[in-house]
Formats: structure tokens, C-alpha cells, sequence
């Protein structure tokens, strides 16, 4: 996505409020549209894959987690048998692209359980801030769930969320938390 980078501005240990402030944050896009660019779950038990693969869009794949070949394309395709689907385990869900937002989001959060993932949402661009013009590049909002980045490495307890923006814009990232009561909590790493 060229350099896009991420802006961390909230960590907490419940998932809905993260979500309810990503929701905020793409309140303040220009224009308010929203979509899901991308997004991942490392799904390691058979009771996480079942619970999942239920509220995932259309579109929304699983591969194993070795050698990423694809597993299945429909939850109703795992296997019946907890041993053979643990047997294929760990597995990454991958989310499709160019989803509209708000449709699958809260779902896919509270099955995520305990299994480390991220969701970006790519924004049509942010409106002007003080002492900044508007912008269209790289404007999203990244949410790490049981993670604190993209990579899910190593796994954690809490959940991190992101403005995203280009590399030399931390005013505007600092602008935007503000401006849903949230603050940045650290310097930007590269996004996606």
C-alpha cells in the first residue's frame, strides 16, 4: 500500500469499545465511506474455526498456516470431525477486500475470542486539519485484536488501535485522536 503507516491511539482489554472507536474514528473520513481493505485471524483451535467461520463475509477464505494453501472457501466446508479440523490447525481466516464496513465487524470481534487478528479499513480520505490540507493517501483505521500489529506476534492480552496516515502526518493523526477523545500513545510503525 505504499507508506501508509499506523498511528497507535487507543490499547484497551475490551474489544467493543476498540470497535466503537474505530467507528468514530471513520466518522471523521471525507467522504464517509468506509470499506474493509483487509484483514486476518489466526484461528488455532477447532472450537475457534467453527465459531469464526460463522460470522466471516462472503468471500472470506481460510489457509493453513504453514505453507498458505487454501483450506476452504465456505464455513460450511470444515470438517465435521474436531480431531481432522484441529488437525489443520493453525490456520489463517483472511478476509476479502473492498467489504463495506459496519456489515460484518461486531460479529467477527466477539467470536474472535482469544485468537490474534487485525481488520484496516481504507478511507476515502481525511478531511482538512488545522494547519493541514485534506488528504487521500493512505487514510485507514487498523484495529489489532489480541495483538499489538499486523504480524500477530507474538499474541497479547489487549487490543491496539490505529490511525492511519502518511509517515510525516503525526499532527494530523494527534488532530483526529482528539477529536473522538483518544490520544497517540506512540510513534508510527509501517501499516499495510
Amino acid at each position: 500500500m505504499g507508506s501508509s503507516y499506523a498511528y497507535p491511539v487507543l490499547e484497551t482489554t475490551d474489544p467493543a469499545e476498540a470497535l466503537a472507536a474505530a467507528g468514530r474514528l471513520m466518522g471523521l473520513a471525507a467522504p464517509r465511506s468506509a470499506t474493509v481493505f483487509a484483514g486476518e485471524v489466526l484461528v488455532r483451535t477447532a472450537e475457534s474455526a467453527r465459531r469464526i467461520a460463522k460470522v466471516l463475509p462472503l468471500g472470506s477464505v481460510f489457509r493453513s498456516g504453514e505453507d498458505e494453501a487454501l483450506l476452504w472457501t465456505d464455513p460450511d466446508a470444515l470438517p465435521g470431525d474436531p480431531e481432522a479440523l484441529a488437525a489443520l490447525l493453525p490456520a489463517t481466516a483472511e478476509l476479502p477486500e473492498d467489504v463495506q464496513a459496519g456489515t460484518f465487524e461486531a460479529d467477527l470481534v466477539a467470536a474472535v475470542g482469544r485468537e490474534p487478528g487485525w481488520i484496516y479499513w481504507e478511507l476515502g480520505g481525511w478531511s482538512a486539519t488545522p494547519g493541514r490540507e485534506a488528504e487521500v493517501q493512505y487514510c485507514g483505521v487498523q484495529l489489532c485484536l489480541n495483538s499489538r500489529d499486523l504480524y500477530l506476534e507474538p499474541p497479547a492480552t489487549g487490543h491496539m488501535l490505529y490511525v492511519c496516515g502518511r509517515q510525516d502526518d503525526p499532527e494530523r493523526a494527534e488532530w483526529l485522536a482528539s477529536q473522538v477523545g483518544l490520544r497517540l500513545l506512540g510513534p508510527a510503525s509501517p501499516s499495510i
